[in-house]
């Protein structure tokens, strides 16, 4: 069986959906998370054999430039009219008596029905993956959609989503595709942090990193409000908070801060690194509730070694389900009071960060890409050796 992966993500920046509602998740960001999984999968395959894969992305993108140094094979496409592409596609699918065609991310699901329609029936497998965000309703509804046999799902709330639609539809047309969980990783690499040796002279702060700070319910009005209960305290040694990311919410938390007192000890920086980023940070904060929040929200912290603490969301329980209790320190949602005690907690007790980032080594390979890639090999080995899989007809669960 070959391996069809089709990533067809626009790179450009936006801040809003195309719909022209507010993007809980910057669009520009989501592509560059879903173009990472759809590499990391498509490299977990390289090495030949029966899964060997083809990645077809958009001509001229990062992910086409990033598949190339790395010898993946990939084919890239111009859009709807580049017939030369599109032809090279259909040659290349009718040398391989089994396919599974493999989307990432809702721009591609078009591609892959057509690319099932040129097969023999029975002998390809369409399948889908939303890592972050659920898919539009009328892309639930489409008919990509019920020609699909499997959907992996980055999230609880990209599953419920999507059968909260097809539930909504007539019976007969509904989807009968399986919803299994895949969810996203991060890159470790990216995260490794060299040991930084303080200014001779310079006091020493005790910095509090935030990622995504300026997105919907990213948590950063929370932040502020738990450092005026940190500002009320004279027994803490110097602290500060830097929160990274860009988004529309800059004067918002800034008037927040200076009306609060405590706009002195904020940072509001832009997007960075991560390395830059987490370099001087003694621990990570993940305050936000939203359910479409990039993964890297809260794993940065983890990938990095540096103390967690996080609001106890759907999703935060969801992604720390399987990690040991230690991980991270978890509060309970829109509590300033709770996070303030938290984050002095860990401030204050080097014990309790030495056993946070003890239990952090052993969880850390669990968030990478490399691990999510595995997952999705293992689901692949299962569809091949189940011919029964191989249309869809169960119900979708």
């Amino acid at each position: 069986m070959r391996i069809l992966f089709i990533a067809l993500q626009q790179e450009a920046e936006s801040t809003r959906r195309p719909d022209g509602a507010p993007a809980g998740t910057d669009p520009a960001r989501l592509a560059r998370l879903e173009a990472g999984q759809a590499l990391a999968m498509a490299g977990s395959l390289r090495d030949g054999g029966r899964f060997a894969p083809l990645l077809v992305c958009r001509q001229g993108g990062r992910l086409h430039a990033e598949a190339q140094a790395l010898g993946l094979p990939a084919l890239a496409v111009g859009g709807g009219g580049d017939v030369t592409a599109h032809a090279r596609l259909w040659l290349w699918q009718r040398r391989h008596k089994a396919l599974l065609i493999q989307t990432v991310g809702a721009e591609a699901v078009g591609l892959g029905r057509r690319v099932l329609g040129m097969r023999k029936k029975g002998s390809a497998l369409l399948s889908h993956a939303f890592f972050v965000r659920p898919p539009a309703p009328e892309c639930c509804r489409s008919r990509a959609m019920r020609a699909a046999a499997r959907v992996f799902c980055g999230s609880e709330h990209v599953r419920r989503r999507i059968r909260e639609i097809w539930e909504g539809m007539p019976e007969k047309r509904r989807p009968a595709a399986g919803l299994d969980m895949l969810a996203p990783g991060v890159a470790l690499a990216d995260y490794r942090l060299e040991p930084v040796a303080p200014a001779a002279g310079a006091a020493r702060r005790f910095v509090f990193g935030m990622g995504e700070s300026l997105a919907p319910r990213s948590g950063a009005l929370l932040m502020v409000r738990a450092m005026a209960a940190l500002w009320q305290r004279d027994d803490l040694p110097p602290w500060e908070v830097r929160m990274f990311g860009a988004g529309p919410r800059f004067e918002e938390v800034l008037r927040e801060a200076a009306s609060l007192g405590v706009a002195s000890r904020l940072c509001i920086l832009g997007d960075q690194a991560p390395t830059d980023a987490l370099r001087h940070c003694g621990a990570w904060v993940a305050p936000g509730t939203s359910p479409e929040e990039l993964p890297q929200t809260l794993w940065a912290g983890v990938a990095a070694g540096l103390p967690v603490i996080c609001a106890q969301s759907a999703l935060h329980r969801e992604r720390l389900a399987g990690a040991p209790a230690a991980t991270a320190l978890r509060v309970e949602e829109n509590d300033p009071q709770a996070l303030a005690r938290a984050m002095i907690g860990v401030m204050r007790d080097e014990r309790l960060r030495a056993r946070m980032r003890q239990a952090e080594e052993q969880f850390r390979p669990s968030i990478g890409l490399e691990c999510m890639a595995e997952r999705f090999r293992a689901c692949c080995e299962e569809l091949a050796g189940d011919p029964g899989s191989w249309t869809p007809t169960a119900p979708a669960r």
